[in-house]
């Protein structure tokens, strides 16, 4: 896990830290999705704290304003942070009626299914402690939760472990390191029911 050691960062030290273009950054100071303070030389420079609210999925809120229709839930569960805190400013930033959560934790994905109550999940395949197979036969033997559809992402895309998360109930399996924009137009496909049977 990444571990902050200064006060304030730059716009480009953020976008090393989340794998994203300084335009990205520049558009969340700009929306007001993270705070930063102006130099007198007029650089932009975010604090320690503010940066954590990022990397730290826990810390932002479940809570957002309901505009109009429902917001598909998306959550994302993979053991490296870094491809949850992408996913999560990816996928929000691409469709606003998008609301995304992510942990690393795959016994925590567990109770994020019964409390968030998700309309898609991002599963890894391969984790420590309980693995994506696991948490998708779960989630799809379960009468609450089954209606849940997942997205199943994995480093080890053999043919036997792509086959066998199908078989769990995953909609479709896709291979890291993968195009963020494909990850999207899988979410959109089932957010809009236009995805493959």
């Amino acid at each position: 896990m990444l571990i902050l050691t200064k006060r304030f960062y730059s716009t480009g030290e953020v976008a090393k830290i989340f794998s994203c273009s300084r335009v990205t950054v520049f558009h969340w100071i700009h929306s007001g999705k993270i705070n930063a303070i102006r130099t007198i030389g007029g650089h932009y420079r975010i604090s320690k704290k503010d940066v954590e609210r990022f990397i730290n999925p826990s810390e932002r809120s479940l809570r957002k304003k309901k505009e109009g229709k429902r917001k598909t839930k998306i959550l994302v569960v993979d053991d490296e942070q870094q491809i949850v805190n992408t996913l999560i400013l990816f996928l929000e930033k691409i469709d606003p009626d998008f609301e995304v959560y992510g942990t690393t934790n795959s016994f925590d994905a567990g109770r994020l299914v019964v409390t968030f109550r998700p309309d898609i999940a991002i599963i890894d395949v391969i984790m420590p402690g309980m693995n994506g197979f696991e948490v998708c036969e779960k989630i799809k033997s379960d009468p609450l939760t089954e209606h849940i559809k997942i997205i199943a992402i994995t480093g080890y895309g053999t043919k036997e472990n792509i086959e066998r998360i199908k078989n769990k109930g995953a909609s479709v399996c896709i291979l890291k390191p993968f195009d963020y924009y494909e990850v999207a137009e899988e979410v959109k496909k089932i957010a809009t029911g236009a995805e493959k049977d």
